[in-house]
């Protein structure tokens, strides 16, 4: 598996709220036809937040980069906003409690 952080300071909440609206509400379906595993945000605080990817493989990493995540990353440079990339493949164990799923059924939207 491989994976990936985004983390943006934008220049207010307003901001923050619109990109975190527009994955959830447009890029999230491509990022998942694209292979995109998983996709979640974590607010750093009212102005920061970090997006965090999870791909089968480097090659999907690749792919949702060059047609989905690159060009945002590129817009939101351009805003010159400050965004920390860090991405590599996941070693070790992947350790996952059981009830994960029960807790992704209550609380995500699935995509086909």
């Amino acid at each position: 598996m491989y994976a990936r952080t985004i983390k943006i300071n934008f220049k207010d909440k307003m901001s923050k709220d619109m990109f975190v609206n527009f994955t959830d509400n447009k890029a999230d379906a491509q990022g998942i036809k694209n292979g995109t595993l998983l996709k979640f945000i974590f607010e750093n605080s009212d102005t920061s937040a970090t997006l965090v990817l999870l791909f089968p493989d480097f090659h999907t990493f690749k792919k949702d980069h060059d047609n989905l995540a690159g060009p945002i990353i590129e817009s939101l440079k351009k805003q010159e906003l400050k965004i920390q990339l860090e991405d590599g493949p996941i070693v070790g164990s992947t350790a996952v409690k059981q009830n994960f799923i029960n807790v992704l059924k209550n609380n995500a939207t699935f995509y086909e």
